[in-house]
C-alpha cells in the first residue's frame, strides 16, 4: 500500500476522527501552529478506545469510537501514515482566503469605503447571478 491522497472530508472518516481535528497529530483545532505535536497512530487510538469513555475521546482525543479505522486490521499498514493531504486543496484554499482578504484591504484602502463597498456588492451580484441552476421541468 502507497500514500493515500484524499480530501479532508474523507480523511476524518478514514482514520474515524473528530470534523475539525488534524488526522496526522493530535494537535487541538484551535492551536495549530504548535511545534512538537504528537503523531497519531493505530496503536495508539485502539489504546485510547480500550481506556476511555466514548465522551472522553470524543472531547479530548478527537476519536470516534464508533468507526473502525480504514486499514486498521492490516499490521504493517497504519491509516495515519499513509495519509497524504490534497494539496490542491490546500493550496486552493489557502490561495483563495489570502487573496480575498488582500483584495478586501486593498478596495477599503485606495478606493475608499463607499466605493469598496460598492464594488464588493457587485462581485457579490456577478457571483450569485452566475450560479448554476436547475431546471424545474
Amino acid at each position: 500500500i502507497g500514500r493515500y491522497i484524499v480530501d479532508y472530508p474523507e480523511q476524518v472518516c478514514l482514520v474515524a476522527l473528530v470534523q475539525n481535528w488534524c488526522p496526522k497529530c493530535e494537535v487541538h483545532p484551535n492551536n495549530l501552529d504548535v511545534d512538537g505535536a504528537r503523531l497519531r497512530t493505530r496503536t495508539k487510538t485502539e489504546a485510547l478506545i480500550m481506556c476511555f469513555d466514548p465522551c472522553i475521546l470524543w472531547d479530548e482525543y478527537s476519536v470516534r469510537s464508533d468507526v473502525v479505522p480504514f486499514t486498521n486490521d492490516f499490521p504493517w499498514a497504519d491509516i495515519h501514515e499513509l495519509l497524504l493531504s490534497d494539496l490542491l486543496q490546500v493550496i486552493k484554499g489557502r490561495f483563495k482566503d489570502h487573496i480575498i482578504s488582500w483584495v478586501n484591504k486593498y478596495l477599503h484602502n485606495h478606493p475608499g469605503e463607499k466605493c469598496a463597498l460598492e464594488i464588493i456588492q457587485d462581485i457579490d451580484c456577478r457571483y450569485v447571478s452566475s450560479v448554476a441552476r436547475g431546471s424545474k421541468d
